[in-house]
């Protein structure tokens, strides 16, 4: 197993909203630049299947494998010879949100795929960054008009 450094990010919007967005898969490529889409097979649910496509990769079978109501959204996508799986939390935090990433790959080729892999927290960081972004825009006051 490879770990990839935690991401944090704090926000003054409450953590469901995050979670929220995590469990809409479809709406990803909204805040995640680098993903094409999500497709899942079913209702999003734990170990609920589907098929995910980056803009620069091929499509790959991935699962949900864990979610923790108003908590967490795991994701787990398989590759050749293992697996990626990101945790995404969503915990209070006074007024507002910590919000952490963690990610693993898991598999016979782990230390590889995590060679061939670098830079994913970077990548990781900056989709967080772009989720922040949309979420509190979404969720400012309107201007008084």
């Amino acid at each position: 197993m490879n770990e990839f450094p935690v991401i944090v990010a704090r926000s003054w919007v409450a953590p469901e909203h995050f979670h929220a967005r995590w469990c809409d898969v479809s709406t990803h490529p909204e805040w995640a630049p680098g993903m094409e889409y999500i497709r899942l097979d079913g209702p999003v649910r734990a170990g609920a299947r589907g098929v995910m496509k980056t803009r620069e990769g091929d499509e790959t079978t991935m699962m949900i494998s864990d979610i923790v109501p108003g908590l967490a959204f795991q994701d787990t996508v398989d590759l050749d010879g293992g697996t990626l799986t990101v945790r995404h939390e969503s915990h209070a935090d006074g007024e507002g949100s910590r919000l952490e990433l963690h990610a693993r790959i898991d598999g016979p080729r782990a230390e590889q795929l995590a060679e061939e892999m670098a830079g994913l927290d970077e990548v990781l960081a900056g989709d967080l960054a772009s989720l922040v972004a949309l979420v509190e825009r979404e969720r400012a006051p309107q201007a008084a008009g």
